[in-house]
């Protein structure tokens, strides 16, 4: 996701490039591109398609199997356990599929989800 002044300098070829930056550096949020005309950042459209997806895993795994009472993501800052009640892989999945689920429906816009985002990961604006 793109936001900010300067839109108008990223083309096509600069857009795919910096896609594929962020595909390859998964641990980072985003990037802030200096154009002549102003600052433009770069974002996933968070939760970006895999955390949707491991997600959506999550969820089935806990309807199929009543057995799974849990599962703990090692190796994160703040490790979280997910559970039927609570089928994200992040503490604060709840949160970002809110925000996702606003913002799909016109709720707020992208900057604004963009902005809610940031203030769940205590990210600098």
């Amino acid at each position: 996701m793109l936001t900010g002044h300067g839109l108008e300098h990223i083309d096509a070829g600069t857009r795919q490039a910096l896609e594929q930056i962020l595909e390859l550096f998964t641990e980072v949020p985003g990037l802030v591109v200096h154009t002549v005309a102003g600052k433009v950042n770069v974002t996933r459209d968070f939760p970006s398609d895999y955390t949707t997806q491991v997600d959506r895993l999550l969820g089935a795994i806990f309807k199929n199997n009543a057995a799974v009472t849990g599962i703990e993501f090692l190796g994160l800052e703040n490790p979280h356990t997910a559970t039927p009640d609570d089928p994200y892989w992040l503490s604060q999945g709840k949160a970002y599929a809110s925000i996702e689920r606003a913002a799909a429906r016109g709720e707020i816009t992208p900057e604004e989800a963009i902005a809610a985002y940031r203030r769940l990961a205590g990210a600098p604006k």
